[in-house]
């Protein structure tokens, strides 16, 4: 990835320092608000994430560095992402250079470029901790990510290959408010060739030698939040109350 744009390497390292996390959202929703979706993002929302600790989704993450990449003088084009019959859950970019095609997945925890293949072939790379594939299905008109351990990887997302308009992804990113995701925790993160992925009260820790799910209790996941993902206190306990008081037996299940 040498000839690759050295700016766009930089942001995508920029944005690796950060978690995917769902916990914000999940605190502004309950507040009535979306102004995430509505307003776009500030300039500086990179450093004061940095600052508290916080992240983002998949949305928030791809549109900072679309607009970081715009910002350099080049463009990219907005992909929606589904997975089976759940329709816009997920996104992306695909940005165009040296006459190929490369998609960008921030909010997927991949920081480095995929080629998009073409004509029916797949492009693999390898992600640490995790087997990446990206296949070409011209019938279909997406490109089908893949990842997991090395040989057994597993269908994540279907990028269509037509890209949305700006209004249409703003639409999409404020329908997710609305997602189930939104009725419980979801954090992934990346570090040092390791994989931090939390679902609900679930905690997988992948690393290349293999991987480790357990169920976590209230004070074990708090532990994990600010430990693990780097999320504030206050942050955490908040999303947490507003979980549990959707869900009283959350932390019993």
């Amino acid at each position: 990835m040498e000839l690759f744009p050295a700016p766009v390497l930089s942001a995508l390292r920029e944005l690796s320092a950060l978690p995917y996390e769902n916990l914000s959202k999940i605190v502004a929703f309950s507040q009535g608000g979306n102004m995430e979706s509505t307003l776009g993002l500030a300039a500086d929302w990179l450093e004061t994430s940095r600052d508290t600790g916080a992240g983002g989704t998949c949305f928030s993450l791809t549109w900072w560095l679309r607009q970081r990449i715009r910002s350099l003088g080049m463009d990219c084009a907005l992909l929606m992402g589904d997975k089976g019959r759940a329709l816009n859950i997920h996104c992306g970019l695909r940005f165009e250079w040296e006459g190929r095609g490369f998609l960008l997945d921030p909010g997927y925890m991949i920081f480095s470029p995929l080629p998009l293949p073409e004509a029916g072939l797949s492009a693999a790379a390898w992600v640490s901790p995790n087997e990446v594939r990206v296949e070409d299905l011209p019938a279909q008109g997406v490109w089908r990510l893949w990842s997991g351990p090395r040989g057994a990887v597993k269908q994540r997302f279907d990028f269509r290959r037509k890209p949305v308009t700006e209004e249409e992804f703003l639409a999409h990113w404020e329908a997710s408010y609305a997602l189930p995701m939104m009725r419980y925790p979801v954090l992934n993160r990346v570090r040092e060739g390791s994989q931090y992925y939390l679902q609900k009260r679930s905690l997988l820790v992948r690393t290349p030698e293999g991987g480790e799910m357990r169920k976590l209790t209230r004070a074990e996941m708090m532990d994990a939040l600010q430990v693990t993902f780097g999320i504030p206190e206050a942050l955490a306990r908040s999303a947490l109350d507003v979980v549990v008081s959707a869900d009283r037996d959350f932390f019993a299940k």
